[in-house]
């Protein structure tokens, strides 16, 4: 397998990993605005575990690339991951806190 189709096929792991992320805690916020605090629960802890095979992707591929010096090789697919990763990242934080917020309302409901 030519190098070009390995770091694009690991650059598609990270997208993945983040895609499952991502609609883990869009399921997650919309469990929580119904008040089922046990899914938001479950799909909060499973976004997260994504969120962490998709940074560990990531930061193989950086390995990779920085010990083999190839840094400057760095194609737009990578590029492209690498903004779903931060942006699903911050989305998962996000969503997380504002079911903390979620769940205080129901317990002073």
């Amino acid at each position: 397998m030519s190098e070009s189709i390995n770091n694009e096929l690991e650059s598609m792991d990270i997208i993945l990993h983040s895609g499952n992320a991502k609609t883990l805690i869009c399921e997650a916020l919309k469990s929580i605005k119904q008040g089922d605090v046990a899914c938001f629960d479950e799909k909060t802890t499973e976004a997260k575990k994504e969120i962490k095979l998709a940074h560990k992707s990531h930061a193989e591929l950086l390995r990779k690339l920085s010990s083999e010096n190839k840094l400057n090789q760095v194609d737009l697919l990578l590029v492209h991951a690498e903004g779903h990763l931060s942006s699903t990242d911050v989305a998962v934080l996000v969503i997380e806190e504002l079911g903390e917020l979620y769940k205080k309302g129901y317990e002073n409901g």
